[in-house]
């Protein structure tokens, strides 16, 4: 048991930057659903029993880290790192891939909920995934499915993507028509998505000067919004504080089933304004692909009273990292 869990610990710690909210974020989600189900012992220990010992904190990276994990390699190790492998090869050469699994991308020119169109949309998304998972935690689906998500995997992916879904840019994207100009595209044909702003490159006001801020406008999102949310405190006592107040507006209606789209359908708004708040200027189109090449993203001023988007965002993160965490130990509480 000692060497499955020291095997698992040092999985986890590999941090893979530019997926989601990073390694960080997923950990303070996993963190503070840990101190939740801490209060009722029961499903604490069924998700220990599935997860082999590791904790949510732990757990919640493993999606990103199987990104190196080889395809077609054969599965080895302890139990969950053989099921991880299993899991990889099942989902690695065709779409969808595991990869594909992570995000949605509903265009957010215009007000639109999740199931009220088709374009960015995909069978295989986030808001199509966590159901699934719920399926197999359930009994409803069986864990020798096509996909090779058993019931371990699939709360390693949930404690995942209740992260990524909480993620503004994991839900919504921005489209471009031929001319590079933002638009809402009424079907696939002629726009371009901007890969939930992974192709653009931020610019935010740093002393009154806009300033390129990391890599692009995703990874602001999943690295540098949570350290300027969370600052120099640990995971520990981010979760114990966060796990201790309950967030405003996190509880979710109907069977869990349904908690993805009504979590997308709530983040969206945000995934709009995160857009909104920024004006686009060189856009290069890949043709080939229909996908925004590159393009800069500027930080428009705001008017008297506004926010900074740095602050504005540090703030969104604060709250989506703690409902994450809620909705998470609600979930497995439900399913377990």
């Amino acid at each position: 048991m000692k060497r499955t869990l020291i095997a698992l610990f040092l999985i986890s710690l590999v941090s893979v930057n530019g997926f989601a909210y990073g390694d960080r974020g997923h950990r303070l989600v996993g963190a503070i659903a840990d101190r939740r189900l801490a209060q009722d012992p029961a499903t604490q220990q069924k998700v220990r029993q599935l997860l082999g010992g590791l904790t949510l904190e732990q757990a919640a990276v493993l999606p990103d880290t199987i990104r190196s994990f080889k395809c077609g390699a054969t599965p080895s190790g302890n139990k969950v790192n053989r099921q991880l492998q299993a899991f990889v090869n099942a989902n690695c050469t065709e779409r969808p891939r595991h990869t594909d699994f992570h995000f949605t991308d509903v265009p957010v020119f215009k007000a639109e909920e999740y199931g009220a169109g088709s374009v960015g949309r995909e069978d295989f998304d986030i808001v199509h995934m966590i159901p699934i998972c719920i399926q197999v935690l359930k009994g409803e689906m069986p864990e020798n499915n096509d996909k090779k998500i058993t019931k371990a995997i699939a709360v390693i992916l949930l404690a995942h993507y209740l992260g990524d879904i909480h993620q503004p840019l994991h839900v919504g994207a921005e489209f471009f028509n031929g001319d590079g100009d933002a638009f809402q595209p009424e079907e696939e044909n002629g726009a371009f998505k901007d890969l939930g702003g992974n192709r653009l490159t931020l610019f935010t006001f740093q002393k009154s000067k806009l300033t390129q801020a990391g890599k692009n406008l995703h990874s602001y999102w999943d690295g540098q919004t949570v350290d300027n949310a969370f600052g120099q405190q640990t995971n520990a006592q981010v979760a114990k504080k966060l796990g201790a107040k309950e967030p405003a507006d996190w509880q979710l209606n109907g069977d869990v089933s349904t908690w993805a789209e009504q979590i997308a359908n709530g983040i969206l708004p945000t995934a709009r304004k995160a857009h909104q708040l920024l004006r686009f200027d060189n856009i290069e189109l890949d043709q080939s692909q229909t996908l925004v090449k590159r393009g800069n993203a500027f930080e428009k001023k705001h008017g008297s009273g506004g926010q900074f988007y740095a602050v504005w965002a540090a703030g969104v993160v604060r709250t989506e990292i703690q409902k994450g965490g809620w909705r998470l130990a609600a979930l497995l509480e439900a399913v377990l």
